[in-house]
């Protein structure tokens, strides 16, 4: 990873707005297309929908989506590396589990939030909270 992308995303982070607080684990969502399963290659992509970004990890053939945004410092996690189902962001190290959203290594305190995702024909469907 070069250090000017690095503190290119440290730069932008700086003037994300707050992301908005977890949704509820039962709470509504809604189906929506991300893309088409040809758009994403094994490693990660992002796709930007009208309420928020999304990263989706391929790993053996497994789809795993979430919130694109780190919890620690705003940056965005599909820049980020990813070794097996582990990400690693790329600000500051913090490490999440792609499966699940937890924290495997700080600075991150929080989880990132994850989303049902499944393939339906050619399309990628994630369920994000209404």
């Amino acid at each position: 990873m070069s250090q000017l992308r690095r503190m290119k995303n440290i730069v932008q982070a700086t003037f994300r707005r707050p992301s908005p607080e977890r949704a509820e684990p039962d709470g509504p969502v809604t189906p929506v297309i991300l893309g088409k399963t040809g758009a994403t290659e094994p490693g990660l992509t992002r796709f930007d929908t009208p309420t928020r970004k999304v990263a989706v990890a391929r790993v053996d053939g497994t789809y795993y989506a979430f919130s694109d945004i780190c919890t620690h410092q705003r940056c965005s996690l599909s820049e980020g590396e990813l070794e097996g189902t582990t990400l690693t962001c790329i600000c500051h190290g913090s490490q999440f589990d792609v499966r699940t959203g937890d924290v495997l290594r700080g600075p991150a305190q929080r989880p990132v939030e994850v989303y049902a995702v499944r393939v339906q024909g050619d399309d990628l469907v994630a369920d994000l909270p209404s």
